[in-house]
């Protein structure tokens, strides 16, 4: 009996045992050159970490992106990679709207790494979504929407009642008014937190809709975060329209294609991922998309919630000359949370490439304090509306604009 206990134990660790990992997968990761590490690991075996990281900055099969992202915590529970998938899975089930899953992961993290000097600001950073469900896709079927002129608001029903509300892919929770939560009947939970924006901070309690549908796409179980009616937006939008769509309920859609014809297509068919073709990533709580600016590649948020578009301390870094050639100023920007003012640097026009076609922003302001890591700016509507649709496809990846005729 004792001999057959060891050998159950020696093949247990053999089965939960990560090969060495290649030096060159840890450097790609390390430098976050996702598309070559997705290349070199369709060459190589195990390294879960790897894998399952690539699989969420991809959106790529979400369950086989927890099961490895899971299984490299098993293997090594107090190792450093264990962290880091526990890190991936928040991310994953922030984006997809799973905030059950999200708070035990993170219970999970801070149990296992009680030492780590972050773990409060993160406890206070998540309190507001605790109680909240994980959200539930019951139906994608295609639909077309009317939208108004040069407008993404666009209708939706929830728990039976008709509303308007605004698709934002840069709000990562849904969010509405208390009136129009209220008018709705949503589900209020007790707790609150704090949201940041691109100017203040902004407190906020969590509330569910049972039932949400966008056009043929029908979800359960949605959460909202609530805000009081005197902030912005809330307060300069009338009743019916205080409400935004948030990234959960956009990759729900699986696609959505806006065009200025006055139509709104979405949960149509998906296209196969193609890393080669690919030009959006989910990266550290944000959707990012590849441009191209004097002949060469950076990356940038995308967020369809912005009017305008602004850059950020780094494109003045990785592009100097640019920095250069435009005057000193002064930005206001608008977000939840009131406006703020900027010094910042205005160009003339800088023109720029996403998907293969060119645009313009015309004038281009560079906010010399702002920054997110790597990314250039926040590209907002009056880029992605210069074409005569803009659409997204979460399953392939992509982010396209269509010429104008």
């Amino acid at each position: 009996m004792l001999r057959l206990a060891i050998i159950v134990l020696l093949t247990a660790s053999h089965s939960f045992a990560q090969p060495p990992i290649p030096a060159d997968l840890k450097s790609l990761y390390d430098a976050q050159k996702w598309k070559e590490l997705h290349a070199a690991l369709s060459k190589s075996k195990g390294a879960d970490l790897y894998c399952g990281a690539v699989a969420v900055i991809f959106h790529q099969n979400p369950r086989r992106a927890e099961s490895l992202l899971r299984s490299a915590i098993k293997s090594a529970p107090e190792s450093n990679q264990a962290y880091e998938a526990y890190e991936w899975l928040s991310h994953l089930y922030l984006y997809t709207g799973q905030y059950r899953r999200l708070i035990s992961t993170m219970e999970a993290r801070w149990a296992a790494f009680p030492e780590k000097g972050e773990n409060e600001k993160e406890r206070n950073e998540l309190a507001g979504l605790r109680g909240l469900p994980d959200q539930i896709t019951e139906r994608v079927r295609p639909s077309i929407l009317q939208h108004e002129e040069k407008s993404i608001f666009i209708p939706v029903t929830v728990n039976n009642q008709s509303a308007t509300f605004f698709f934002d892919t840069g709000a990562w929770v849904s969010s509405i008014s208390e009136s129009e939560a209220k008018r709705l009947g949503l589900r209020f939970t007790d707790i609150s937190g704090k949201v940041g924006s691109m100017t203040n901070s902004a407190a906020y309690r969590g509330a569910v809709a049972d039932q949400l549908a966008v056009g043929n796409v029908h979800l359960r179980n949605v959460s909202f975060a609530v805000f009081p009616d005197t902030s912005e937006p809330w307060s300069m939008l009338p009743a019916g329209r205080r409400g935004i769509l948030g990234i959960p309920i956009i990759v729900a859609l699986r696609t959505l294609r806006w065009a200025h014809d006055g139509t709104v297509r979405l949960g149509g068919r998906t296209t196969a991922f193609d890393p080669g073709k690919s030009n959006l990533t989910f990266d550290d709580d944000h959707l990012v998309v590849t441009a191209v600016i004097q002949g060469r590649n950076a990356s940038a948020l995308v967020d369809t919630g912005a009017e305008t578009t602004d850059l950020f301390a780094e494109c003045a870094k990785q592009f100097p000359r640019l920095a250069e050639s435009g005057k000193k100023d002064t930005t206001e920007v608008r977000a939840v949370g009131g406006a703020a003012s900027y010094d910042s640097i205005t160009l003339s026009e800088l023109p720029i490439e996403v998907g293969g076609l060119p645009l313009l922003l015309r004038p281009a302001h560079i906010l010399l304090s702002r920054s997110q890591g790597p990314h250039i700016g926040n590209f907002g509507i009056d880029l992605w509306m210069q074409g005569r649709a803009f659409s997204f496809d979460f399953t392939a990846m992509t982010l396209q604009i269509e010429p104008k005729k």
